[in-house]
């Protein structure tokens, strides 16, 4: 797969609707602004997104296995039904973020995560990472 250049993923992804059901598996989105992108159902496995701006984006059933959001702003972000196993969110901000139904199995998180005022209702939790988010918290 041919790996797009960071401009040209900015430019793609300020276009309305332009993440959305696109796969951005394995790509560098490290430290972009995505603020209130619409990546809804986008495939994002194993890409690198620490320290993207991603507050008030759309990505309700987004595919992020095993993504990088490692100090990633998350706040306010639509997560219902997202695919979050096994996704690094070591220092990730999800600060009222809908977390409603998404899969949190095998998350990695640490102290510096936030999920103050995060929607959890019926998101899917290893019993450790759900200690250590109320930890978090």
């Amino acid at each position: 797969m041919t790996m797009l250049r960071k401009q040209e993923l900015r430019r793609l992804l300020s276009l309305p609707h332009a993440g959305a059901h696109h796969s951005f598996a394995g790509h560098d989105l490290s430290k972009l602004q995505l603020r209130g992108a619409d990546l809804r159902q986008a495939i994002l496995r194993r890409a690198d997104l620490s320290q993207s701006d991603l507050s008030h984006a759309r990505l309700a059933n987004a595919h992020a296995e095993r993504a990088n959001l490692q100090g990633a702003n998350l706040s306010n972000a639509d997560l219902r039904s997202a695919h979050l196993r096994g996704a690094d969110l070591r220092g990730a901000y999800l600060l009222g973020a809908d977390l409603r139904g998404a899969d949190l199995h095998l998350a990695i998180i640490d102290s510096g995560t936030n999920f103050h005022g995060a929607i959890l209702e019926g998101a899917r939790v290893d019993a450790d990472v759900l200690a250590a988010i109320k930890e978090a918290s």
